[in-house]
């Protein structure tokens, strides 16, 4: 009887425990009349935790970002493919204002990205200079000033006879500052050539990231949902956003 009594408690205790709202998560007041700073400070809060994730919440890592995707762009008669992208820096951005709707759910956030640092592979078909230029090898570019827009938009649904949100749509798009590309292992080290497929592909950057930053946008995007989702699935929207 004892042991029943002992195991029930450490159930009761241990189900408690597991409802509770971990350190990382900043409850913000529904009424609150300074709500879009404190869920500024919610999300800055679970910033640094992004970056190996939380298993234990479903929280996923996003250092590095990985990404299956592709892409191909056309520059100056060479035709450059783009695949397996990996990228770091995506837990390193800034909050700069926050737009809440509490009544329909939704959210934008206006997001600064100081620097992305994408690798990849790449395939590269075409000529310069009159001269064949084929083969495969890797990438990196570095994107700086970039500056993203998110819009969140979520429901609530009953489960148990409690309320929870759960966010329906991610959309975001992302402005790019500057950066570079660098590609490599291309004519067995010949400096020359690479140097001239360098030399093209970074004066098209603009292009190039028009057509590559799709896939980005579209993995942060993907991966921010993910976390959103992670979170707010697992407590009561009265426990999330009490009055």
């Amino acid at each position: 009887m004892l042991r029943r009594v002992f195991v029930a408690l450490l159930v009761g205790y241990f189900g408690c425990f597991c409802d509770d709202l971990p350190s990382f998560i900043h409850v913000c007041h529904k009424e609150d009349p300074q709500l879009e700073q404190c869920l500024m400070a919610s999300v800055e809060d679970i910033r640094p935790f992004l970056v190996e994730g939380v298993p234990e919440y479903n929280l996923p890592q996003m250092e590095p970002l990985i990404l299956k995707d592709l892409f191909s762009e056309e520059a100056s008669g060479m035709k450059i493919t783009v695949s397996n992208v990996s990228a770091w820096g995506c837990t390193d951005f800034f909050v700069r204002n926050i737009e809440v709707n509490m009544d329909t759910h939704e959210f934008t956030l206006y997001i600064d990205l100081p620097k992305l640092r994408i690798e990849a592979h790449y395939h590269v078909d075409g000529k310069i200079v009159l001269v064949p230029v084929k083969g495969d090898g890797n990438l990196e570019a570095n994107i700086t000033d970039a500056h993203a827009k998110a819009q969140l938009k979520g429901d609530l649904y009953e489960k148990g006879g409690d309320q929870y949100l759960k966010y329906n749509t991610f959309d975001l798009h992302v402005d790019v500052g500057g950066g570079s590309v660098r590609l490599e292992n291309l004519f067995n080290g010949d400096k020359v050539l690479l140097g001239m497929i360098n030399d093209v592909v970074n004066k098209n950057f603009d292009a190039f990231v028009k057509e590559l930053m799709p896939v980005i946008e579209k993995g942060l995007a993907c991966k921010f949902k993910e976390t959103a989702n992670a979170i707010v699935e697992t407590f009561t929207y009265s426990q999330l956003f009490p009055h």
